[in-house]
C-alpha cells in the first residue's frame, strides 16, 4: 500500500522571522533616504556631461527645440534624452537641495532590489541572520569607489543599474519555476525580467552588455536544454519590448532624420549620409595590446585613469577576475563529491549571476573599457563574491569568515571618484542647480550663437532668451573643415542662410580659435565686441559679436 505524499506544514512566522521581515521592510523603505541624505553631503553635481549635454539634452525635448538648434550638445546632442528629461525638469522646478536629495534617494533604490537579490539567493536558515546579512551585502553594492563617485549626478550609470538589479530580483524569486515549472508562467516571468533589462538598455545603449550577459546566462541554469533556449528566447523577447517602450521613440527620431537607428554610432553598418563611415566607437580607453587586454583588471585597479577620467581605487572588479574563475575549476572538479546544498548561495542563482557578470565584463572589455559602464557589476560584486567563495574547497564556517574578510579588506580600501562637485547653492537665494548671467540680447528672435571650441558649454542654453538659435561650428563630432561627415553641408546651409545678427559662445581659452573657425565659414568675429556670462557651474564664458566677412 502506496501512503500519500505528506503534505507541506503550513509556515508560521515566529518572532524571530517576524522581526526579520519587519527590519527588511526598514531597510526597503529608509536605505534610498540614506543615499539621498549622502547626496547631500557630497555636494552638487557638476561633472563635464552634465554641462555639455545632460542639462540641456533635457531642456530640449521638453522646449522643442530638438530641430531648432544644431548640434549645440556637440556629439551627445544625438543620444537618447529621456533621463536628462527626467532631471532637468526636476532641478528646473525644485530649489537644488531639494532636487539633489530626490535623485539620490531614487539612485539608491538600487540598494533595495539589492537586499531583495541577495536574500532570495543567499543559502541561510535563520530568517534574521538572513535579512542582516543581505543587508550588509546590499549596503556593501552602494558603497563602491564608482558608485559612490555617482551618487547625486546625471552619468545615469546608477540609474539604468535599477533595471539590471530589478531583471535579476525577477529571475532569482522565480528559479524553482523557471527550471522545473509550468512552461508558460516561466516563459511570461523571464519575459517580465527582460523588460526591465531591455528599458535600461533603450535609456542608455550600453547597458547592452548586461542584456545580452543575462540572456546568455540562461543558457547556464540546471534545467533541460531545450528549456533554456526557450527561457532565453522569451527573455531576449522581453529585452525588445522593453528597449522599444523607452528607446524606440528615439531609434525612430533618428531613423527617420538621420537613416540611422544608433545614430551616429556604427555609421559604418547603416552608413548615413550625415556621418563619416566610421563606428564612432571612443579607442581612448583600449588597451594597448592583447595580453593587457585579457588581464585588464590588474591594470585598471591601480591605474584607474586608463578606465576613465577621474581616479579611485576598488578592487571589486579584481577580486572577481580572480575569484569566479577559480570557483569555476573548484564547482567543476568537485561535483561529484560535494554534497547537496553546498555553497553559500542557491547553486542555481550562484550559476545565473556568475555567469551574467563574466559574459557581461567580456563584452565590456571589448566593446568600451569605460569604467563607468562596470558600476552595476560594482554594485552586484560583493554578492557575487560571496557566491564564488562558497564554491571553493573550504568548509562553510571558513568559506564565511573568507567572505567576511575579503570584504572587509575591499571596502576599506575604497577610494571614490569624483568627476566635479560644487557647494549647493545658498538657500538665500534662487537655489537653483544651473545659473548663467546672460546679458541682454538685442533681438533674440533674429540672432543665431554660434558656439565655439570643444568645452562643455551648452549648459548655459537654458538661460538664453527662447528666441535664440545656437549653432556649433566646432566639436567632437563636426569642425568647419571635416571631409567625409555629410553633415558639415547642413551646418553651412545653417549658418549662410541666416538673415540676422550673429555672436559667438565660447570660453575665453578657446575665443581665438573660435575665431578662426568662423572665418572659415566666412564670418569675422570682433574680440573688442566680448560680455562675459559668469555661471555657477563651470568658468565664465565669452559671449562676442560676430559679422559677415565684406566681400571685396
Amino acid at each position: 500500500m502506496t501512503l500519500p505524499p505528506a503534505q507541506p506544514a503550513p509556515v508560521l512566522l515566529d518572532g524571530d522571522a517576524r522581526t526579520a521581515r519587519r527590519l527588511g521592510w526598514l531597510f526597503l523603505l529608509l536605505a534610498p533616504l540614506a543615499h539621498g541624505a549622502l547626496t547631500l553631503a557630497f555636494g552638487m553635481d557638476a561633472n563635464w556631461d552634465l554641462r555639455n549635454y545632460h542639462w540641456y539634452n533635457g531642456y530640449a525635448l521638453l522646449n522643442g527645440r530638438i530641430d531648432l538648434d544644431l548640434l549645440p550638445a556637440q556629439m551627445p546632442t544625438f543620444y537618447n534624452p529621456l533621463l536628462d528629461v527626467a532631471f532637468y525638469g526636476l532641478a528646473s522646478a525644485l530649489p537644488a537641495r531639494v532636487a539633489g536629495f530626490v535623485w539620490g534617494t531614487v539612485q539608491g533604490i538600487n540598494l533595495s532590489l539589492l537586499f531583495l537579490l541577495a536574500q532570495a539567493c543567499l543559502r541561510v536558515n535563520v530568517a534574521m541572520l538572513r535579512t542582516v546579512a543581505a543587508m550588509l551585502l546590499a549596503l556593501m553594492g552602494g558603497l563602491g569607489g564608482g558608485t559612490l563617485g555617482l551618487l547625486g549626478t546625471t552619468f545615469h550609470d546608477n540609474l539604468v543599474s535599477l533595471g539590471v538589479i530589478a531583471a535579476l530580483v525577477v529571475v532569482a524569486r522565480a528559479l524553482p519555476l523557471l527550471k522545473t515549472g509550468r512552461l508558460v508562467m516561466a516563459f511570461g516571468r523571464v519575459a517580465f525580467a527582460g523588460l526591465f533589462a531591455g528599458a535600461a538598455m533603450g535609456l542608455k545603449n550600453p547597458t547592452v552588455i548586461y542584456a545580452v550577459g543575462l540572456c546568455l546566462a540562461f543558457l547556464a541554469l540546471p534545467a533541460h536544454p531545450v528549456r533554456r533556449l526557450f527561457l532565453a528566447f522569451f527573455f531576449g523577447l522581453g529585452v525588445l519590448a522593453g528597449l522599444a517602450g523607452t528607446g524606440g521613440f528615439w531609434m525612430i527620431h533618428l531613423w527617420h532624420d538621420y537613416g540611422n537607428p544608433v545614430f551616429p554610432h556604427m555609421n559604418h553598418v547603416f552608413q548615413s549620409p550625415f556621418a563619416a563611415m566610421s563606428d564612432y566607437v571612443n579607442a581612448s580607453f583600449f588597451p594597448a595590446s592583447r595580453l593587457e587586454r585579457l588581464l585588464f583588471p590588474f591594470t585598471f585597479t591601480f591605474a584607474p585613469l586608463t578606465v576613465g577620467e577621474v581616479p579611485w581605487f576598488d578592487l571589486r572588479a579584481l577580486a572577481l577576475f580572480v575569484l569566479v574563475p577559480l570557483a569555476a575549476l573548484s564547482a567543476l572538479a568537485l561535483r561529484r563529491i560535494r554534497p547537496a546544498g553546498f555553497g553559500l548561495a542557491d547553486a542555481a542563482a550562484t550559476r545565473f549571476l556568475l555567469v551574467a557578470l563574466t559574459v557581461t565584463y567580456a563584452l565590456w572589455v571589448v566593446m568600451f573599457c569605460i569604467y563607468r559602464y562596470l558600476v552595476p557589476l560594482e554594485m552586484l560584486a560583493p554578492l557575487a563574491l560571496v557566491m564564488a567563495v562558497g564554491l571553493l574547497p573550504l568548509s562553510r564556517r571558513w568559506a564565511v569568515r573568507v567572505s567576511i574578510a575579503l570584504l572587509l579588506v575591499i571596502q576599506a580600501t575604497v577610494q571614490p571618484a569624483d568627476w566635479g562637485r560644487v557647494p549647493w547653492p545658498s538657500p538665500d537665494g534662487p537655489g537653483r542647480w544651473v545659473t548663467a548671467e546672460v546679458p541682454p540680447i538685442e533681438d533674440p528672435h533674429a540672432t543665431m550663437v554660434l558656439m565655439g571650441g570643444y568645452w562643455a558649454i551648452s549648459h548655459v542654453i537654458p538661460s538664453f532668451p527662447p528666441g535664440v538659435r545656437f549653432v556649433r561650428i566646432q566639436s567632437n563630432f563636426l569642425q568647419p573643415d571635416s571631409v567625409g561627415n555629410g553633415y558639415l553641408a547642413i551646418l553651412k546651409d545653417k549658418v549662410s542662410s541666416h538673415r540676422g545678427p550673429y555672436l559667438m559662445l565660447s570660453t575665453i581659452p578657446d575665443t581665438a580659435g573660435a575665431a578662426k573657425a568662423a572665418l572659415r565659414l566666412g564670418l569675422r568675429l570682433d574680440p573688442e565686441r566680448c560680455r562675459p556670462i559668469p555661471n555657477n557651474l563651470g568658468e565664465t564664458l565669452n559671449l562676442c559679436a560676430v559679422a559677415r566677412v565684406a566681400v571685396e
